[in-house]
């Protein structure tokens, strides 16, 4: 008999308890804090473009059909306030469509407002002098520029 008179005593306070936990949860990090807690916790992360989704904002027009590519990040710089932002580059050699071989240096600049800046460097592959001025977007995170997985590990090629 007690307990029943206890839990009906107890009802509206436990619905109330169950109600209000939902709220105090902290609200969800940020693809810069998600990607900087990966990093630092060492998981393995795919960077992945899709300039299609980016605004450019310097450097000769890319032609209407824009490229999309990743990299997986092994090298990455987290600075601190007042400017803060998760910094990591890659560079390779390619060939332009003429035939020229040439060596792209890509900055990526991610920041805390959840945009990226990626720069575009193409050099010479004989002195590094620049060919052309470089070419820069800006990425919205999680459409122009995201990271997989989303969580765990990538996943081992069998």
């Amino acid at each position: 008999m007690h307990r029943i008179f206890i839990m009906h005593y107890f009802k509206p306070f436990l619905a109330a308890l169950f109600l209000t936990s939902g709220m105090t949860q902290a609200p969800a990090a940020s693809q810069f804090e998600q990607l900087r807690d990966r990093l630092l916790a060492g998981h393995p992360t795919m960077s992945i473009v899709d300039l299609n989704q980016c605004k450019q904002q310097a450097g000769k027009t890319t032609g209407a059909a824009k490229p999309i590519g990743g990299l997986l990040i092994r090298n990455f710089m987290i600075t601190p306030a007042p400017n803060p932002k998760i910094a990591y580059a890659n560079q390779h050699l390619t060939v332009m469509a003429d035939g020229l071989p040439i060596l792209e240096l890509i900055q990526y600049r991610i920041m805390p407002d959840d945009r990226a800046i990626i720069t575009a460097h193409r050099l010479s592959p004989e002195n590094y002098k620049p060919l052309s001025d470089p070419r820069v977007f800006e990425c919205p995170l999680g459409t122009g520029l995201h990271f997989e997985p989303e969580t765990g590990v990538i996943p081992m090629i069998k």
